[in-house]
């Protein structure tokens, strides 16, 4: 075969595969896209675009008022409804990325509103999501978002419209509002800007705290240090040298390094240097857990607040924070006071504890690191309260004051090990307010050796309370927790329990009070009120009420000036017990009007709250109440002939001139008088109709 033959071929053969690749392109232009098999549609108007769009406005149908709005202001987005506060750009711009590229794939149209209940749809269940173009006048857009059965599958329709499509998107759940309830509203904390400041650590130079009982300055200093022969220099780093700078005279090379100093403040001029480290960290960024009312700085303590932090930077003006903490056992407040705007950030607990640090945090604080073994004695003081404790024969034992009452024994090796182990928090300076130190902790050693705590006044920086140790002329601060464990009351080493019986196996409560005895039992038919010799039944249900409450019933304080029958009982007691000795008791009131009550098989008194005592009472008095018996039902049953007996009217009715006349009230369609046919479903007792049974038997007289 010749060349030009082969050629002819070879072109033949590329037009025929053009052709068919033309025919195919054209094929595909003529299918439908799948976006278009699928049936989706655009659910967003297409002039609408995210430039234009200058609010946007969320809220729960089952609750419209509580709306979030979130509204333009040049470049920034504000939440409107929550004090006008800054909001997070990227994050409502995300948000409207995801509205605006909605495409819903359609899912069913529905002829009525009703119908809509079943995708979550209807007005008032529906989250509502609405796009305006102006700040005034109808939305651009508003979307009634409903059920999501699946993360894939979000049921959405048109505000006005009946067709429900899939969104593949949940607008509700985007906007922090997740599960089905329909009645849940959006809150403002997605949206809002809770960055307070963003500080490079590098960057700070000076760290200047004012605290209600403190004040410290760290600041960063600039310093040469010599370079080190074979250490070779680091990249864009200034070095010395002074050669030629004296004939013959040659200095070694340097390079400038930083250090941080604590120039102001403190304890001991020493610092920790990993403590100092984490704090310069904090700042960025800084983030709040919520903002707050502006306009309510009493409240946030920050009207004269007591905490401030300056923070220095390189090239930069200083930043000014300042704090509040009107519950030093909660979370506090800080405004940034350099800022333009005024916006009050909230801070939780330990976030805030992390920019106005404790001083266990900086600084070494002089504790105790004692063997807990080897204390022998405690003494505790406080105003109006002693408590004496003393370790006999290795066991700890209750010097003052003496009660017969179980002691607590987990409460004293608690205190013990407390106080061996005494560890401050916090430190106030000289000028501090820390109030007077009137509880006093004495402990002894083995060797006779003592050490002594003092307390006074709650600390106003942490949640804790200023103590003195020893000798040591610095006042430190222990927290409330460590506090509570060594400062006991003779409430706090005694056992307070009064009762302690299984309900269930209550066989009767004898109460004896000024007027007389009565006693509760239980009996055959349920429980009774037994009283001057007759018997009430009563409702189980409110008697099982009283004995859980008496059950565990706890006194609120030991009340060792008082002996066994020191005081007249308002009412005694004696508990029955299945299979057990019997639990008696008498609850009265001392001299001063408080209700205390002696406690079974002990002979010490404790004291009850009266609201404690007042709820008894009540409980005691609807024990009592006589049970409400359950009526026969007196309507006659479809099929029954009510005759009444020889000489008397039948229940329910009277007799006038030989006929029964039923009386007001009566339901019975038919006179008793009037005949009527007995179908075969009412013959019963060996085929006998039921209105001969009914007239044979006794008609009832009275009520249960």
């Amino acid at each position: 075969m010749n060349v030009k033959k082969m050629l002819s071929i070879l072109i033949g053969i590329l037009v025929v595969l053009s052709l068919v690749v033309i025919f195919r392109q054209a094929k595909e232009s003529e299918r439908p896209t799948l976006v278009e098999q699928a049936g989706f549609e655009k659910l967003i108007p297409e002039n609408l675009k995210k430039e234009n769009v200058v609010k946007l406005e969320l809220y729960a149908g089952a609750k419209p008022d509580q709306k979030v709005v979130i509204e333009k202001e040049g470049d920034k987005w504000r939440v409107a409804t929550h004090f006008n506060s800054p909001a997070k750009k990227e994050t409502v711009e995300e948000y409207l990325d995801k509205i605006l590229k909605l495409r819903g794939e359609f899912r069913a149209e529905v002829a009525t509103d009703d119908a809509l209940a079943d995708y979550n749809l209807k007005d008032d269940q529906a989250f509502y999501v609405s796009l305006f173009t102006t700040k005034e006048g109808e939305p651009a857009l508003k979307l009634l978002v409903g059920k999501s059965p699946d993360f894939k599958l979000t049921f959405m329709r048109k505000a006005g419209e009946r067709k429900i499509y899939d969104g593949g998107v949940n607008l509700r759940s985007e906007a922090g509002v997740y599960g089905d309830e329909v009645d849940k509203t959006p809150g403002p904390d997605k949206w809002l800007d809770k960055d307070i400041v963003r500080v490079e650590k590098e960057k700070i130079t000076k760290l200047a705290y004012i605290m209600p009982d403190k004040k410290f300055t760290f600041e960063r200093r600039e310093k040469e240090v010599p370079i080190e022969e074979g250490e070779s220099k680091a990249e864009g780093e200034q070095t010395t040298s002074s050669e030629g700078s004296s004939e013959g005279e040659k200095k070694p090379k340097t390079k400038k390094e930083y250090e941080w100093v604590l120039n102001e403040g403190g304890v001991g001029g020493k610092f920790k240097d990993s403590g100092l480290q984490n704090l310069l960290g904090r700042f960025n960024p800084l983030i709040a857990t919520s903002i707050v009312d502006p306009a309510k700085k009493t409240d946030w303590g920050l009207e004269s607040p007591e905490f401030k932090l300056t923070i220095s930077r390189e090239g930069n003006s200083d930043i000014v924070i300042e704090g509040g903490r009107p519950d030093t056992s909660k979370g506090g407040y800080v405004r940034v006071a350099t800022n333009q705007e005024d916006i009050v950030y909230e801070l939780s607990k330990y976030m805030f504890e992390q920019i106005f640090p404790k001083g266990q945090d900086l600084f070494d604080l002089p504790g105790l690191n004692l063997d807990k073994e080897k204390i022998t004695q405690v003494e505790i003081s406080q105003p109006e309260t002693k408590v004496v404790v003393r370790k006999e024969n290795n066991e700890w034992k209750v010097i003052e004051p003496v009660v017969d009452l179980p002691i607590q024994v987990t409460t004293l090796n608690t205190m013990v090990t407390a106080l061996s182990s005494w560890k401050p928090a916090d430190y106030a300076e000289s000028w501090a307010p820390v109030g007077e130190f009137n509880k006093v902790i004495v402990f002894t050693m083995e060797d006779k050796t003592k050490h002594t705590i003092k307390v006074g006044d709650f600390s106003r920086a942490i949640d804790g309370s200023y103590t003195m140790i020893d000798d040591n002329p610095l006042c430190l601060a222990v927290s409330k927790i460590d506090i509570n464990k060594i400062l006991l009351r003779p409430r706090d080493i005694y056992t307070l329990k009064v009762l302690d019986f299984d309900v269930e196996k209550v066989a009767s409560v004898e109460f004896e009070w000024e007027s007389g005895k009565e006693v509760i039992k239980k009996g055959e038919g349920g429980w009774k009120l037994v009283k001057d010799g007759n018997e009430v039944n009563l409702d189980e249900n409110k008697v099982k009420e009283l004995l859980n409450s008496l059950s565990g019933l706890q006194g609120s304080d030991v009340r060792p000036d008082l002996k066994a029958g020191s005081f007249v009982p308002l009412v005694s007691m004696i508990i029955n017990i299945t299979d057990s000795e019997p639990i008696q008791f008498s609850i009265g009131k001392d001299k001063n009007d408080n209700v205390v009550t002696t406690v079974p098989k002990y002979k010490g008194i404790v004291q009850l709250a009266s609201d404690r005592w007042n709820e008894i009472q009540a409980l005691i008095g609807k024990a009592k109440e006589p049970k409400i018996e359950e009526k026969p039902p007196t309507q006659q049953q479809e099929g029954e002939v009510k005759q009444p007996s020889e000489g008397a009217s039948a229940e329910g009715s009277t007799t006038q001139g030989g006929e029964v006349t039923p009386q007001k009230g009566d339901s019975s369609p038919e006179s008793p008088s009037q005949p009527r046919e007995t179908s075969s479903e009412n013959v019963g007792n060996e085929g006998k109709p039921e209105s001969v049974i009914l007239e044979n038997s006794q008609p009832q007289t009275g009520s249960n």
